[in-house]
C-alpha cells in the first residue's frame, strides 16, 4: 500500500466519522495548546534570545558547551514534554480507529492513561526524548533520523500492553528503531506529502486543522497497521 492508497483508506474511514474525530482533535489540541503550548512558545523566544546575546559578545563557542544548552532548560521544557505525552492520547485513539474501534469521547482524550498504558507510555516517550534531545546535541540531522527511527513507539507499547506483555522503559524504542529499518525514508515522504494541506491551514487562519488532524493521525495509523500487521500483539 503506498502513501496514496494510505491516505485515501483514511478519508474513507473518516468518511462517517468526522463529528466523533473532530471533536476528540479540537478539544485535544485546544486544551495542550492553552496549558503547555503557550509557556513553552515564550521560554522557545527566552531562549533564542539568549543564543543572540551570546554571539553578540563574540563568544559563539559557548553555544557548542553543553553547560549552555542545560541552562535553557527549565519548567518551559517541562511543559512542552508533559504536552507532547499527552498527546499520545491522540495517537492512541486514531490507531484503535484505523483498526474498527471507535472509543468513547472521554477515553479517546484521555486515552493514554487507561488500560494500563500510562506507565509503559510514559518511560518510553521520556526516554526516546531524551535521546532524541541528544542526537540533536551532536547534529541536527542525526536528531531528524532518529525522531523517525522512534516514531513508532507509542504505538507499539499500546500493542504490547493490549496483548498482556512486559513492557520495560525501552522496550517500545528498539522495537520501533528495528520495525523502521528501511521504512524511515517513507515517513518521511508521507509527512511531506501533508505540507500542502498544512499551508491550507495557515492560509484558513488555523480553521483547517480541524480536519487535518484527524485526517493525519488516521493516515499514520494506518502506516503503522501496514508496517507491523499483528506482530506486537501476539503473545
Amino acid at each position: 500500500m503506498n502513501r496514496a492508497e494510505l491516505k485515501l483508506e483514511a478519508r474513507n474511514q473518516l468518511r462517517h466519522n468526522w463529528g466523533w474525530a473532530v471533536s476528540i482533535g479540537i478539544v485535544m489540541t485546544l486544551f495542550v495548546g492553552f496549558f503547555f503550548a503557550r509557556p513553552a512558545v515564550s521560554g522557545s523566544l527566552k531562549t533564542a534570545n539568549n543564543v543572540n546575546d551570546v554571539m553578540g559578545t563574540g563568544s559563539i563557542d559557548s553555544l557548542f558547551k553543553p553547560a549552555f544548552w542545560a541552562g535553557q532548560i527549565g519548567p518551559d521544557t517541562g511543559l512542552t514534554f508533559i504536552g507532547s505525552f499527552f498527546m499520545l492520547s491522540m495517537v492512541i485513539t486514531f490507531l484503535h480507529f484505523a483498526r474498527g474501534e471507535r472509543l468513547s469521547f472521554f477515553k479517546g482524550i484521555f486515552s493514554v492513561f487507561t488500560d494500563g498504558r500510562f506507565i509503559p507510555e510514559f518511560l518510553n516517550f521520556l526516554f526516546s526524548y531524551i535521546f532524541q534531545f541528544l542526537w540533536t546535541l551532536l547534529l541536527f540531522i542525526p536528531g531528524i533520523i532518529k525522531s523517525y527511527s522512534y516514531a513508532m513507539t507509542p504505538y507499539i507499547v499500546n500493542d504490547l500492553v493490549e496483548s498482556g506483555q512486559e513492557v520495560h522503559a525501552t522496550t517500545a524504542i528498539t522495537a520501533s528503531r528495528q520495525l523502521m529499518a528501511g521504512h524511515k525514508w517513507e515517513l518521511f515522504v508521507l509527512d511531506l506529502s501533508f505540507i500542502g494541506w498544512y499551508l491550507l491551514c495557515i492560509i484558513t487562519l488555523g480553521i483547517g486543522f480541524i480536519w487535518l488532524i484527524p485526517y493525519e493521525r488516521t493516515t499514520k495509523a494506518n502506516f503503522y497497521r501496514q508496517l507491523a500487521g499483528e506482530r506486537y500483539l501476539k503473545k
